[in-house]
């Protein structure tokens, strides 16, 4: 990449980012249960030191455009909001450096090696490509929408929807369903010190070609029976290791965001709901969706993987009430256990949480095993950043420069290149 398409990202991620965080108001998030300023840092830190190292590891075995290939199924990890952590998190770590030096706008930044950051904004960017439908690499770029299954994995979906999955919402059901979704998601907030991670919504997608009053929108929660993190394990196991709710919606308006989100009008969207289903994926061998010749990434063999949706069930409504039951147990546990964290892992766990979001690259990649070996990169990266947050009595100087900024989040590059 040239410097002025690495500085084209780098201004385009932080407009992004930063109408993100004003929206809202993340630059003044607080939590009595986690230090969510100083883990954040330290795992930004984490990945500024350690991205360029993993991707070049990561992509002599396997291309950015495969890797974006598979990611594109349900309740597939790593999705949009793991992209969206990555680059955000490097160049916020990045930043902080920089602040750290006292670099003015326009002063060169002497860390900074073009090719580094090159290689990891081209990995992001070339597997935003493939993923994302329209091929961009901002949900605001195309209208706040978030569509990442293929033409023909819609008509798969809606096929399923309609021959065995699509059911009249009862009244009842519905608010047990809703119920369900709350506590799994407050069950993932909690497993993941009050980070999205677990959480990804997308779409919107047509019911019915040519009819655009019904829609259909998947929320989806992962990573529900983590062993990787060290506070994970909990008496209470979650049931599926993920699901999928699928929402047919009428006449609502959505707008996905930065870091998987979704925001619906009307709020209250009840009497909008048409149908429901909720569905599991299978983790073992390849989910990925079918192969497109024409849409294939150079050099990746064509008709090798299974057809999507193959591994792919219906989870029985009859289990809704135990799905719930158990993630309000394991929750429980969680907060119980966090409470008796110290002051140092209230920071420290922030390795352990962000090398979570790499292990995923490499566990879709098919490279088994190598979880450890993230997590130790993490702990050297980490120990004077972490040495210097446990002595400092003030949040890193980038959280007060996120709230303040009238300019760009990020400098440019530069030097070290045309």
């Amino acid at each position: 990449m040239t410097r002025d398409e690495i500085n084209g990202i780098i201004h385009a991620v932080s407009k992004h980012l930063k109408a993100f965080m004003r929206s809202e108001r993340r630059e003044l998030l607080r939590s009595a249960l986690f230090d969510i300023p100083r883990r954040s840092s330290l795992g930004w830190e984490c990945l500024y030191r350690t991205a360029d190292q993993w991707i070049a590891e990561l992509t002599s075995r396997i291309t950015p455009e495969e890797i974006g290939w598979r990611m594109k199924r349900l309740c597939a990890r790593p999705n949009f909001l793991t992209l969206s952590v990555l680059i955000c998190g490097y160049l916020l770590g990045r930043q902080q450096h920089i602040l750290d030096l006292g670099v003015e706008p326009g002063e060169p930044f002497p860390e900074d090696d073009p090719e580094r950051i090159g290689r990891v904004i081209e990995f992001w960017q070339r597997i935003c490509r493939v993923y994302r439908e329209d091929s961009g690499l901002f949900p605001e770029e195309h209208e706040g929408t978030m569509r990442i299954l293929s033409p023909e994995a819609v008509v798969w979906l809606r096929e399923r929807l309609v021959g065995t999955s699509l059911r009249t919402v009862d009244r009842h059901m519905l608010r047990r369903l809703r119920r369900m979704a709350a506590t799994l998601e407050l069950y993932a907030f909690i497993l993941h010190g009050e980070q999205r991670d677990g959480l990804f919504a997308h779409g919107p997608y047509a019911l019915a070609s040519g009819d655009s009053r019904d829609v259909i929108i998947v929320r989806e929660f992962t990573d529900l029976q983590n062993t990787y993190l060290p506070w994970a394990g909990t008496q209470a196991r979650n049931l599926y290791s993920n699901l999928a709710l699928v929402l047919v919606l009428r006449d609502v308006r959505t707008r996905f965001d930065l870091f998987g989100g979704v925001r619906i009008e009307p709020s209250d969207y009840e009497d909008r709901i048409r149908a429901v289903a909720l569905l599991t994926v299978s983790e073992d061998g390849d989910a990925g969706t079918p192969r497109d010749p024409e849409r294939e990434p150079p050099g990746s063999p064509i008709g090798t993987s299974v057809a999507w949706g193959s591994r792919v069930r219906d989870v029985p409504f009859e289990e809704v009430e135990e799905i719930e039951r158990r993630a309000a147990q394991a929750q429980i546990e969680l907060y119980k256990g966090a409470l008796s964290w110290s002051s140092h892992f209230k920071i420290a766990y922030g390795v352990d949480l962000f090398a979570n979001h790499v292990k995923a690259f490499f566990d879709i990649a098919g490279e088994v095993g190598i979880g450890e070996q993230i997590r130790h990169m993490f702990e050297r990266a980490a120990a004077p950043f972490l040495r210097r947050l446990l002595a400092e009595k003030e949040p890193p100087s980038i959280w007060r420069f996120l709230a303040t900024t009238e300019g760009d989040l990020f400098h440019p590059v530069m030097m070290g290149m045309p």
